[in-house]
């Protein structure tokens, strides 16, 4: 009897210990500013059929079908009130205005995507006039199940990582109403490359590790010093890569090698070694900054989960930097293979 109470007892304690630590609550909002009027932005966003041009989910299948229904429209009765998507990857979803919460500048939506999230989220757009610019502000809200809500943290860097897709995706697509600034809203793009090996490469490399600071900064510093070190008479046999050991997004903490492939080399201080990289990779390539080169990641981890893999935690994820700096003078033209590995 007393081994039965104390066993309920350790049960109660673990039970208020998980409801304490874990709300299940994930929260997440992107802003920026664009150089376009707020009513003919409020008028684009007012129609959900313009909505497949940037929502971030529909990038994982482009050949999804995508219908529309025209219920409870409170705005306008010739708009359609709910996106819906099928595919073979992203499964139905669906994305639903909710005009008693919404108003011309405001666009308050319920997202179900059982692919993504395990229950619905809140998906909003704020419109907010900046004189003759708008300030667009993405948020995203949801609550996890019970038996979920441990991974809360997970959905939270998720949730951060699709506002942040939708935000970029969404300004280059309200760029066509850009009538007064020369900046470029160009988004990001992904290319999905399939499964595949890498090759054997000899390189010299040296360890990193970012924790608070900027990712780019002890990159920059990285290889600036490895090419020092190569000296003219040692040039680069292919592009630069970066491997990770350890990736803690939740507290900004990375670690591995930056590496340059060399052949033939002249004696300096740097010693080359074989790098030699076993099993099969998710490979996908991104064309963008390197300020936003972490949702190449997202991306990446996001069509390893809709195709059923798992990562392989115990070998290096790859980041290989075809075009940079020293090829193009515009960062959002740069391009980097990314490669994940799984089991």
């Amino acid at each position: 009897m007393i081994v039965i109470l104390l066993l309920i007892m350790i049960f109660g304690l673990a039970l208020l210990s998980y409801l304490l630590l874990f709300n299940g609550r994930f929260f997440s909002r992107q802003s920026a500013v664009i150089e376009a009027p707020i009513d003919v932005i409020s008028e684009d966003l007012s129609d959900l059929s313009n909505w497949p041009n940037w929502l971030p989910w529909l990038i994982f299948e482009p050949d999804a079908e995508v219908t529309y229904e025209y219920l409870n429209s409170g705005i306008l009765s010739v708009l359609p009130s709910c996106l819906v998507w099928r595919g073979a990857l992203i499964k139905e979803g669906y994305i639903s205005l909710e005009p008693a919460r919404s108003s011309a500048h405001y666009f308050h939506t319920l997202l179900e995507a059982p692919a993504f999230y395990p229950s619905d989220v809140h998906f909003n757009i704020n419109l907010t006039k900046q004189k003759k610019r708008t300030s667009v502000t993405i948020q995203i809200t949801g609550k996890l199940p019970f038996f979920k809500r441990w991974k809360q943290g997970n959905y939270r860097i998720r949730a951060n990582k699709d506002a942040e897709l939708a935000l970029l995706k969404i300004l280059a697509y309200l760029s066509k109403y850009n009538t007064t600034s020369d900046h470029d809203y160009k988004a990001p793009s992904f290319e999905w490359l399939a499964k595949t090996t890498l090759d054997t490469v000899d390189a010299v490399t040296r360890p990193f590790v970012v924790s608070n600071q900027p990712m780019s900064q002890k990159m920059d510093q990285g290889f600036h010093d490895l090419l020092t070190d190569l000296g003219p008479e040692n040039p680069p046999a292919g592009p630069s890569f970066a491997l990770y050991k350890k990736v803690d997004l939740a507290h900004h903490y990375f670690s591995g090698r930056l590496g340059i492939p060399v052949q033939n080399l002249v004696p300096c201080p740097l010693c080359p070694e074989r790098i030699v990289l076993h099993g099969h990779y998710l490979h996908l390539r991104y064309v963008g900054s390197y300020q936003h080169l972490s949702l190449a990641w997202h991306v990446l981890y996001s069509f390893m989960r809709l195709h059923k893999l798992k990562v392989n935690r115990r070998r290096y994820g790859v980041e290989t930097f075809e075009v940079g700096p020293l090829q193009t003078n515009s960062s959002k033209d740069f391009v980097t293979l990314v490669c994940l590995p799984i089991k």
